[in-house]
C-alpha cells in the first residue's frame, strides 16, 4: 500500500527548513541541496513541492505575513473597546505572542538578508510590511473619528506604532529578555500619547 503524505505538512517542514538556512547561509548562500539535506529528502522531492528556492522564499514570506495578519486582526476583532484601548491592548499582546514564537523576528531578519543581497524580493517583503501597519492605521483613523485619538498623521502614526513593535522585538531576542511586563508598562506611556 502506498505511504500516504500530508501535502501541506511537507511544505511546512520544507519552509521551516529553509528559514533556518536563509538565516544561516543568506538567500543567496542557501541552495535547494541545502534545503533538502536539512529536510532529509532529495531535491526531486523538494521539486515537487516548489519549482525552485525563489518559491520557497515567496511561500515563506506570505504565510509569515498570513499569520501576522491574522493574529493583529484577531487581537483587534476579539475586542469591543475603542480604538485607543484596542491599540493599547493590540501591542503589549503582539509582543507576548511573538516572543513566544519569533515570527515577526524571523521576518526581520529575513527582511535585513534580502536587503543587504539585493534581492529583488523586498519589494514583496515591504508590500506585505504596509498591509500590516494598515491594521494600525485604520485603528487611528477610527479613533481620530470618534474622538478617543488626538488628531495627527495616521500614516506616519502607523509606521512608527509598527517599526516600534518591530525595534522591541527585535531588541527584546538580541538581549534574550522574558521578562517584558516593565517594558510593555513603558510602551503603554509611550502610547498614551495618542488619547484625546
Amino acid at each position: 500500500m502506498p505511504k500516504i503524505v500530508n501535502y501541506e505538512e511537507k511544505k511546512q517542514l520544507i519552509m521551516k527548513k529553509s528559514i533556518e538556512s536563509f538565516l544561516k547561509k543568506g538567500v543567496y548562500g542557501t541552495h535547494l541541496v541545502d534545503i533538502a539535506a536539512a529536510c532529509q529528502m532529495g531535491r526531486t522531492t523538494i521539486y515537487q513541492y516548489f519549482r525552485n528556492k525563489d518559491q520557497i522564499l515567496e511561500y515563506t514570506i506570505q504565510h509569515l505575513f498570513k499569520e501576522l495578519r491574522e493574529d493583529l486582526r484577531d487581537s483587534v476583532i476579539e475586542d469591543s473597546d475603542n480604538p485607543y484601548e484596542k491599540i493599547r491592548k493590540l501591542i503589549p499582546a503582539i509582543v507576548k505572542q511573538y516572543l513566544k514564537n519569533q515570527k515577526l523576528i524571523v521576518l526581520v531578519d529575513l527582511w535585513l538578508i534580502l536587503i543587504r543581497e539585493n534581492n529583488p524580493m523586498v519589494k514583496q517583503l515591504n508590500e506585505h510590511m504596509e498591509e500590516s501597519r494598515n491594521v494600525f492605521r485604520g485603528l487611528l483613523e477610527e479613533g481620530m473619528k470618534q474622538g478617543v485619538i488626538r488628531k495627527l498623521n495616521a500614516e506616519s502614526m502607523a509606521f512608527t506604532l509598527y517599526a516600534t513593535v518591530e525595534s522591541f522585538l527585535l531588541h527584546m531576542a538580541l538581549h534574550q529578555e522574558t521578562e517584558v511586563s516593565d517594558h510593555i508598562q513603558s510602551l503603554d506611556i509611550l502610547i498614551e500619547g495618542l488619547k484625546a
